[in-house]
C-alpha cells in the first residue's frame, strides 16, 4: 500500500499518522530515559558500573526496537522517504553501539570474573552471557531493519518531483 493507492479510504491512516510517530518515538525515548535516570551517578572508569549498566541496559532494548519498527512501517506506508533514511542510519547506529557495548561487556565480564569467589564467578558469566545475547540479538534486529529500509528505498516510488514531465506543458505523466 503506498500514499499514492491510499486513495480516499488511506485519508483516516493519514490523520493517525503523525499519532503514530509520537507513539513510536515514546517507545524509544521515555525507556532510553528510564535508563539514562537508572544508572546515576555514571562511574565509566568502574568495571562494576559498567557491567551493571550494560546489563541493566540489554532489558530496555525491546521496546525501543519496537518503537522503531512501528516508525519503519508508518514510514513505509505513507512513502516518508526520509524519516525511512534516518531510521536506516539510526539503525545502523544502534546495531554498532551494541557491538561495542557487547564488546566492553565481554571484557567487564573477564575483569570481574577474576576477581570474584567461587558462586559470583559464575553469576557474572551467566548474567554477562544473558545480556550479550539481548544485545546480540537486537543488534542483529535493527541491522536487519537498516537493511529493509534501504530495500524499501529502492522499491518505492520516487518523489512526486522526480516525475518526468509529459509533453503537454506542466502535466504530469
Amino acid at each position: 500500500m503506498t500514499a499514492t493507492s491510499l486513495g480516499p479510504s488511506g485519508a483516516p491512516f493519514r490523520k493517525i499518522s503523525s499519532a503514530l510517530y509520537l507513539v513510536a518515538v515514546l517507545l524509544v525515548l521515555v525507556p532510553l530515559v528510564d535508563f539514562a535516570t537508572s544508572v546515576v551517578p555514571y562511574l565509566p572508569g568502574s568495571a562494576k558500573w559498567r557491567f551493571a549498566s550494560v546489563s541493566l541496559f540489554s532489558g530496555f532494548l525491546l521496546t525501543p526496537l519496537l518503537g522503531f519498527a512501528m516508525m519503519m512501517w508508518v514510514a513505509s506506508v505513507m512513502q516518508h522517504r526520509r524519516v525511512i533514511k534516518l531510521l536506516a542510519i539510526l539503525s545502523l547506529l544502534g546495531c554498532l553501539a551494541l557491538i561495542g557495548a557487547c564488546g566492553i561487556l565481554a571484557l567487564d565480564v573477564i575483569e570481574l570474573r577474576a576477581g570474584a569467589e567461587g558462586e559470583v564467578q559464575q553469576a557474572i558469566v551467566l548474567s554477562g552471557t544473558r545480556a550479550l545475547l539481548k544485545n546480540v540479538l537486537v543488534g542483529l534486529a535493527f541491522l536487519w531493519l537498516a537493511v529493509a529500509c534501504r530495500q524499501a528505498l529502492k522499491v518505492m516510488e520516487p518523489p512526486r518531483d522526480d516525475l518526468p514531465m509529459s509533453p503537454i506543458v506542466g502535466g504530469r505523466r
